[in-house]
């Protein structure tokens, strides 16, 4: 058994066969800031992508994810997952930091069983977390000051900014779902690298 990543296991066979990033990026059609990232091991490929790099490899899938030493567990490709845990942020509608906790939940059930489904988890965590700090903490910036007759906003203005900062949260889980189904790697990219 190999105890090789599918990092070093794509940087191999482009090596071994004369290809550049560039060369591999450009025959796979993918960016070629994707596949660097890939190589470093920052972004595990997934779906479409690794099919592309497969067959710019000239091997199967299956020959381009490495044996791992631990075969106990079965790592298995579930698109309909990495979505689900995407758009399961979308609770923040309905439960109270439901963004946090529902995909929290569904990426400690399925990290290690889903392919992608780690790195994409700590993904979505870092992008809600940072943003519910962000949304809760204004709010409590603007309403504080009011106990205290120092500062005043009127409630509507209030609403208005909660109301927008939480539609722009939404659009981005819409965007980014857009991303996973074409398999683009390149999701939340801003957010405070608090678990990694």
């Amino acid at each position: 058994m190999s105890t090789l990543t599918i990092a070093d296991q794509i940087r191999t066979l482009r090596k071994n066969r004369g290809l550049s990033q560039e060369m591999l990026a450009e025959n796979a059609g993918i960016n070629l800031r994707t596949l660097q990232r890939i190589e470093t091991g920052n972004v595990e490929p997934r779906g479409e992508t690794l099919r592309m790099l497969a067959q710019a490899l000239n091997v199967t899938m299956e020959e381009l994810i490495p044996v791992q030493v631990s075969a106990t567990v079965q790592i298995e490709e579930d698109p309909g997952f990495l979505k689900l845990m995407n758009l399961s942020a979308l609770t923040l509608w309905f439960i109270p930091f439901g963004n946090i906790f529902i995909p929290l939940g569904l990426w400690i059930y399925k990290k290690n069983k889903v392919h992608g489904a780690n790195e994409l988890g700590k993904r979505i965590l870092n992008f809600q977390i940072t943003w519910t700090v962000f949304t809760y903490g204004l709010a409590y910036l603007i309403i504080f000051p009011t106990f205290y007759e120092e500062f005043y906003i009127d409630p509507f203005i209030m609403l208005a900014i909660m109301l927008a900062l939480f539609l722009g949260n939404t659009i981005f889980i819409i965007v980014t779902h857009s991303k996973i189904v074409r398999g683009d790697e390149n999701v939340y990219p801003f957010s405070l690298k608090l678990i990694s």
